[in-house]
Formats: C-alpha cells, sequence, structure tokens
C-alpha cells in the first residue's frame, strides 16, 4: 500500500515529503504519492494557467528530492479536504502524511484543512509539525517519543495496534496517557471519591495499571501517566505531552456521523499540539500486532448449581499460571458467615487446577454494578458468568445480572446459556 503525501508546494510540505519518503523506507516500499489539490474556481482560461504554474511547482519538488523511494506527483481538482481523502481511497493507501501549521503562525491553504481531512479520511493521518524527530527516529539516530492518548473507544485500540506496529519496525518510547475525573473514576473502581481537585494515589496506582495492560506486549520502554482533569480532556493531554517532552501524540479520532466533524477531544489536539499528531480513525483497517492476554478471569456465583457451571470455564479461559477471581454478591445490610463463604468458593476450584484463585465477598444492591466495579478494581481481564435466560415477562420485571453486567462493565464477558 503506497503513503500518500499532501502538499501545498510549501517548504514544509517539502518536510513532510521527507518523513513520507522515510516511512516508505522504513516499510520497504518504492513509492510515495505526493498529492496537490487545487480548487476548481475561476474562467477555464484562469484555471488552466493555475494549473500549468502548480504543475511546475509540484515537479519542482518532485525533482529536488533525491534518493528513493520514487515519488509519483499527481496534481488533482477538487476541494482539498474531500479530494485528498478520495485520492488516498482509490489509491488504496494506508496512511496519510500532510504538514500543518501552529495556530500561532501563517496558515497555508493544506494547514486550515488539516482537520477536514482527518475528519473524512478513512486511513491514519500523520500532521507534521517537525520532521526532525521523525527523520532522526527513520534514519535510526534516536527513538521517537510519543504519547499515546489512552481512553474507552474502540479507535483507542486501533491507536494501540498502529503504534505497536511502529514499534515493532524500529524502538519508540511510549507515554500511556489517560485523564480521569476522581468521582468517574471512583465510581468505576468501586472506591469512595475523596475530592474533585487534589489526585488521587489510588486511584492513578490502578490506572497505571490498567493502561499498560491494556497496551500489552514488551513495557521496555513503555511508561504510564493517569492525571487528574478539571478541564477539557484535550487540555489536559496537551499539558502531558509537553511535560513528557513527546515528539507527536497519537490518538483515535472519534469521527461523528452526518457533517463527518472531529470529536472534541481530538479537534483540540490537531488544532493546538505544539507536536506532529497521528489521528487513526475508527474505520481504519489496523493490522493486529499484539493480541490481548487472558491473564485473569473474574466469575461471579451466587452458589447454586447452575452459577457454579461458570467456574469451570473461567479455568478454561485462565491459563495455569494465571489468577481467578470467584466472586459472591450479598445486600449491604446481609448477615452473612463471610469464613464459610469463603470457603465454599474456594471449593469450587477444579481438582487440579493451578491457578492462583482468590475468593471475594463483596456487598452491594445491585449486582451487576458491584460486579463490574469487582472486576475493575481487581483487573481481570475477562468475566465469565452463567445467566437463567429468563425471557418475556419475567424478564422484565426481574432482569438479568448477566445482561446488565454487560452494559456495566468494559471488559469482555462470557455468559453460558442454560441447556
Amino acid at each position: 500500500m503506497s503513503i500518500i503525501c499532501g502538499t501545498d508546494l510549501s517548504a514544509a510540505s517539502a518536510g513532510a515529503l521527507e518523513v513520507a519518503r522515510a516511512l516508505a523506507r522504513q516499510r520497504g516500499e518504492d513509492e510515495v504519492v505526493l498529492v496537490h489539490v487545487m480548487d476548481p474556481a475561476g474562467s477555464p482560461g484562469e484555471r488552466e494557467a493555475a494549473m500549468e504554474h502548480a504543475r511546475t511547482q509540484l515537479d519542482a519538488q518532485v525533482a529536488a528530492a533525491t534518493g528513493g523511494p520514487a515519488i509519483r506527483g499527481e496534481l488533482v481538482i477538487g476541494a482539498p479536504e474531500e479530494a485528498l481523502v478520495s485520492f488516498a481511497e482509490t489509491e488504496g493507501s494506508d496512511l496519510i502524511v500532510i504538514a500543518s501549521r501552529s495556530a500561532r503562525t501563517e496558515k497555508t491553504q493544506l494547514g486550515t484543512t488539516a482537520a477536514e481531512v482527518i475528519a473524512r479520511t478513512t486511513v491514519p493521518v500523520i500532521v507534521i509539525r517537525d520532521p526532525a524527530p521523525w527523520l532522526a527516529y527513520l534514519e535510526g539516530k534516536r527513538p521517537l517519543r510519543v504519547l499515546l492518548g489512552i481512553d474507552d473507544s474502540a479507535t483507542c485500540d486501533l491507536g494501540i495496534q498502529w503504534t505497536q506496529a511502529m514499534r515493532a519496525r524500529s524502538p519508540i518510547e511510549v507515554v500511556l496517557g489517560a485523564i480521569y475525573y476522581p468521582d468517574d473514576a471512583a465510581a468505576h473502581y468501586g472506591l469512595h471519591a475523596k475530592n474533585m481537585v487534589d489526585r488521587d494515589p489510588q486511584i492513578e496506582a490502578l490506572m497505571t495499571r490498567d493502561l499498560l495492560r491494556r497496551f500489552g506486549g514488551s513495557k521496555t520502554g513503555v511508561t504510564a501517566r493517569a492525571q487528574r482533569g478539571l478541564g477539557r480532556i484535550g487540555d489536559h493531554v496537551l499539558e502531558l505531552a509537553n511535560e513528557e517532552k513527546v515528539d507527536a501524540i497519537v490518538v483515535g479520532t472519534g469521527q461523528k456521523t452526518g457533517l463527518g466533524r472531529l470529536g472534541s477531544v481530538s479537534s483540540v489536539i490537531v488544532n493546538d499540539a505544539k507536536q506532529s499528531v497521528v489521528c487513526v480513525p475508527p474505520q481504519a483497517a489496523v493490522p493486529t500486532a499484539v493480541v490481548p492476554e487472558l491473564r485473569s478471569t473474574l466469575v461471579p456465583t451466587d452458589l447454586s448449581t447452575f452459577a457454579n457451571r461458570a467456574v469451570a470455564y473461567a479455568f478454561a479461559l485462565t491459563p495455569r499460571d494465571g489468577e481467578v477471581h470467584i466472586v459472591h454478591v450479598v445486600k449491604d445490610d446481609a448477615e452473612v458467615d463471610e469464613a464459610e463463604l469463603v470457603r465454599q468458593l474456594r471449593a469450587l476450584a477444579p481438582l487440579g487446577s493451578t491457578q492462583k484463585v482468590h475468593a471475594h465477598i463483596v456487598r452491594g444492591d445491585d449486582a451487576a454494578d458491584t460486579l463490574a466495579q469487582c472486576a475493575a478494581k481487581h483487573g481481570v481481564d475477562v468475566i465469565c458468568i452463567s445467566s437463567h435466560g429468563r425471557s418475556g415477562i419475567a424478564r422484565a420485571l426481574v432482569g438479568s445480572v448477566a445482561d446488565r453486567l454487560l452494559r456495566a462493565t468494559r471488559l469482555p464477558v462470557l455468559v453460558l446459556r442454560p441447556a
């Protein structure tokens, strides 16, 4: 797949072209497509003269680049943000590289449409603000240092895979960054929120653990930063990028339907970052570089025969040196013999199993929310639960813990149906 480099024929675009060619060399590709888009405004004579002038400049930019890979110059007519995206789709490209201007400097036409390109594209886009770190990285002189923004979106997973693929080719130092608001984070982990202003070390420790686990793969050169938020998430991400002195920010773009505008977090980062920005859209076809590991499983049971069936499946999902958390939920005001319940839970472990077993008695009036919080607090990778499979009016009146758990947790859930 070819790399598309958009150009407005400026010096900044020449720098982006050098990055695109260096990326192509790293990927073993023979060609980069340099695309200049012209607006079709004006009379036929004016358009013809403008096209001739643009073609001359485009040819000059191609000729100025020496060495490989080869450059194919293409002149395209249309609105820049639409034509560039359409051209990339026609070419079957998997990456667009463009230059950008700071909001505080004079903007070229391409610079002003970078956000529009990102909002419409179905392939990752690298917006180059300073080509020097990229060229040094791609020439093997130093690692590239990137901030990878982590949230709960599916596009974040794509950003993780894209970054992992880059690390597989050449060393990258990665800072995993996540912004949290104390009340939301405390509710997620089943903790008591302290206040909205101060950092919460307990929450940050749990988030750091989860960030590293979600990134997967080798942790060499990888650090995690959980930062308390007070204002816009995008502003906090930029602060974190500046503190960590990164060369680029990698984010998943939350493209919306309708006008196809960028999500608020992505737009702040794209418009205001001092660093280069890599945007991975939700439709991007990003190869899987790292397969998730299921090291720890949570299995709830009410100690009924049917619910206990899920325990064996929890052990089946978990590697022999992993951990299984067997959980029983009781009402907040229930009077129970917790020591006896723990004994019964531990007795459910299959004979000969080698996994480390944790038995938990947790209290909560909403079983689904309580289980979701327990799973988050203990950092499990998957939940295994039996469902009684009620239907019709019984389901409407009684509900299903399994169904509500699917909505309450962010983790994958294996649901055992009744025979």
